[in-house]
């Protein structure tokens, strides 16, 4: 497992490692890609009132793997040509650097889960 995430580019082997020593390799426990989001504390928050939405703060979550996919996330805003980093960019331009590093995180806890579950590489889209 730990040579799967190595192929999801900006995690190394010290990031895979926390990953792996906190999740676990069983994706049992998460019914879905969501829960583990939310159980790590990477996910959206949705507060709405009156049609109006509003900022909130990221849940707690799991202190360790937070920070890891927070770091992972910013490497991979800094390689060229990579899917991922576009996407980054993308929102960092209409959101802000912080709120598309969350979601970069988000995103990437969501790869791992599904190459975790299906026990496949992890294949870059394209870049348009």
């Amino acid at each position: 497992e730990l040579q799967l995430l190595l192929t999801i580019p900006g995690i190394k082997k010290d990031t895979a490692a926390v990953i792996i020593a906190e999740m676990g390799v069983d994706m049992s426990q998460f019914p879905t890609s969501q829960h583990l989001a939310s159980w790590a504390g990477v996910c959206p928050g949705n507060k709405e009132s009156a049609g109006k939405r509003y900022s909130t703060r990221t849940v707690k979550g799991n202190p360790p793997i937070k920070s890891a996919m927070c770091e992972a996330a910013w490497a991979v805003s800094r390689c060229r040509n990579r899917w991922l980093a576009a996407k980054y960019w993308s929102l960092a331009a209409r959101r802000g650097k912080k709120k598309a590093l969350v979601a970069t995180s988000h995103r990437m806890l969501r790869i791992i889960y599904s190459m975790l579950i299906n026990k496949e590489a992890f294949k870059e889209k394209q870049i348009n």
